[in-house]
């Protein structure tokens, strides 16, 4: 008789489960114990070394943030929702790990999508837990419903996911508290809907919420990953083979905590260095070695090699073209990822990995190569260098002193004793938060930093509102171990300047320094007065109402507040600000009235064209015409196709 045919073989891997051997005992009532998946979340982020969440309460969100309360993990809770992510934002760049947003449906959704964007930008590790309306109200406006976190994250999110069902609410959250802070890093979000309120669905057995999920079984430090030695090998004899090397650093090098390894390696090459981003002060803005600031510049134009470390070159590094760096060089692009690396620019060597394992790896091999110290053949270019340096410090020392005693106060002047004082009074040992279109141009640049993670601002986003919400995150991650010192404008007063108030409920150490010029974004009076159809600034312009007193505004929120309108009351407000702020642990205001005349520094080079580049030149009012002629050489050619011809005949570009 013929042997039976084989239909179905039951002996490969996948068909044994009638093998398994039953759980323990204790084992199984640990499975099937009934839990609330909020509270398996708020353990997780208890585990990932979570111990603050920024929010705004909200329907979608009340489940979440509470067992996240109950769980001990404290909750600051913000005026506007975009303050929230902007805190986790914040936070995410100053500890390295994900700082978390927690914020409800709607218009929440929208509002939080500004700290999420500015994040992205920064490639900040953050996780936005979004609770939005149920699956069930897809393509329907129900209460809260319509607006799709999942959606509206896409593009400005290294990952955004809705989970309908919390049986993989854990995985996906999981997901996104380690893909944030794996390189590329960056802010992810999660989208749970209010199906979660059915407790049917939040409440059963533990083993119905661990779905492709175990606790524990992911440890809350990422791998660090290491190029080919030969690579890297090769890498530093074209390296040392140069004339006038140049290393430019950015938040690759801060995120992977590479500060000391930098310092190393700067030390013993003598390779001048820009540090950039997150990293600025990563080699301290004293050291000789830092071609800070406008010096910059001078530097990446000259060099005959460049390194570019952790630095992903956007628009404020014009995507690698000039006139940020020079078309003279090469360049070796060491990266976290490939996807940081610039396509736009001649690169012989790239290096892909951990920025501290890289560098390590680079002093050693200029170690193995004899050097132990920095090369004579480079003492000329870095003579060079520090020169320059010192050139256009000694540029802008004589630039203020002509500012002194003129009415009204100018705020290049204002940011030269801010930065003094700041030198002198607290050894520079303070954190930045820039928000302010005019005002940075005048503060950024007369500050020093000594070490990274010093400075937070909008990144390429170049946006505003920032201030209160990066200094709650800062606060949150520092405990208040050095004052927060945070420069705002208008537009930052306009958007956020309620959370002000939260800050004061939160005891963080910060002053704020408010430019006050009367404007949004200084600037368009000089080329758009001629077509104001009413003839009033304030409705035409880009104006807010003339000299508001913020400072008695704020004052009610019971913060110590001072006014400013001339150069001699500088100081003495900041000193009685600071005094205060160390003392109380609670911020302080500095209302500050400058010169509504004065620009922000990109004006030339990209605002006049492309804001009024649309205006026939001979119809512009005749200061703007002025000040285009004065700055026509000073015009980037990628900003001057927005200028009509006349203004080409005109200017005789």
């Amino acid at each position: 008789m013929s042997d039976e045919k084989l239909v179905v073989d039951l002996d490969k891997p996948g068909s044994e489960e009638d093998q398994l051997t039953a759980p323990t005992d204790d084992v199984a009532g640990w499975l099937n114990e009934e839990v609330d998946v909020f509270d398996l979340a708020a353990e997780m982020l208890k585990e990932e070394g979570v111990h603050t969440i920024f929010g705004l309460t909200a329907g979608g969100c009340w489940n979440m943030e509470g067992h996240c309360l109950k769980a001990g993990i404290e909750r600051v809770h913000v005026r506007t929702e975009e303050t929230a992510t902007f805190a986790a934002d914040a936070y995410g760049r100053m500890s390295c790990r994900p700082g978390i947003a927690i914020t409800g449906p709607a218009t929440g959704i929208c509002y939080a999508t500004a700290g999420v964007a500015q994040g992205f930008a920064a490639q900040s590790p953050m996780v936005y837990i979004a609770g939005e309306s149920g699956w069930q109200d897809d393509d329907k406006i129900n209460l809260q419903g319509l607006v799709r976190a999942e959606r509206m994250c896409e593009s400005i999110a290294k990952s955004a996911r809705r989970v309908p069902g919390a049986a993989t609410f854990l995985f996906q959250l999981k997901r996104a508290l380690r893909s944030a802070v794996t390189p590329p890093t960056g802010p992810c979000v999660v989208a749970y809907t209010y199906e979660y309120l059915d407790r049917s669905e939040s409440i059963g057995p533990r083993i119905s919420y661990l779905v492709h999920y175990t606790p524990g079984t992911w440890a809350p430090k990422p791998r660090v990953s290491a190029p080919v030695p030969e690579d890297v090998k090769r890498f530093m004899e074209w390296l040392m083979d140069s004339e006038r090397p140049s290393i430019v650093t950015g938040e690759g090098v801060s995120y992977d905590n590479a500060q000391d390894e930098l310092r190393e390696f700067v030390t013993l090459t003598g390779i001048p260095c820009h540090c950039r981003r997150n990293s600025r002060g990563a080699i301290s803005e004293y050291d000789p070695l830092n071609c800070y600031g406008r010096a910059r510049g001078y530097v990446m134009r000259k060099c005959d090699k460049g390194v570019i470390m952790g630095l992903r070159c956007g628009g404020l590094e014009w995507f690698g073209y000039p006139p940020f760096f020079g078309d003279q060089a090469t360049y070796a692009q060491i990266q976290t990822h490939p996807d940081n690396t610039v396509l736009s620019i001649p690169t012989p060597h790239e290096l892909i990995g951990n920025m501290k394992v890289i560098l390590k790896l680079m002093t050693e091999c200029a170690k193995d190569m004899g050097i132990t110290k920095p090369p004579e053949k480079w003492d000329g270019w870095r003579h060079e260098v520090a020169s320059k340096k010192e050139e256009y410090h000694q540029r802008t020392l004589a630039r203020t002193e002509k500012q002194r005693g003129v009415d009204p106060l100018h705020p290049d002047i204002l940011g030269r004793i801010t930065a003094e004082f700041l030198h002198e009074e607290l050894d520079d040992e303070y954190y930045s938060i820039i928000d302010g279109f005019t005002a940075a141009t005048y503060y950024s640049d007369w500050i020093k930093v000594k070490d990274q993670f010093r400075i937070l601002d909008a990144s390429d986003t170049i946006g505003f509102g920032h201030a209160p919400g990066m200094a709650l995150g800062c606060n949150a991650f520092t405990k208040g171990d050095r004052p927060i010192i945070a420069v705002m404008g208008d537009g930052a007063m306009g958007a956020c300047g309620m959370d002000i108030e939260t800050c004061y409920r939160w005891d963080v150490p910060c002053v704020f320094i408010h430019h006050n010029n009367n404007q949004i974004v200084g600037g368009g009076h000089f080329f758009w007065k001629n077509i104001w159809p009413s003839g009033n600034r304030e409705k035409d312009g880009w104006f807010t109402t003339k000299n508001v007193r913020y400072d008695k505004m704020i004052a009610e929120f019971g913060l110590h507040t001072e006014l400013v309108t001339k150069d001699s009351e500088v100081r003495p407000a900041l000193k009685r600000a600071f005094d205060y702020v160390r003392d109380k642990s609670k911020p302080a205001f500095i209302e500050c009235f400058v010169d509504e005349d004065v620009l922000q520094e990109i004006w030339p080079t990209i605002c006049a064209t492309w804001s009024s580049g649309w205006i026939p030149f001979k119809e512009l009012p005749k200061e703007a015409q002025e000040l285009m002629h004065k700055w026509k050489n000073h015009v980037a050619a990628a900003t001057k196709i927005a200028g009509r011809e006349d203004w080409w005949e005109a200017l005789d570009w």
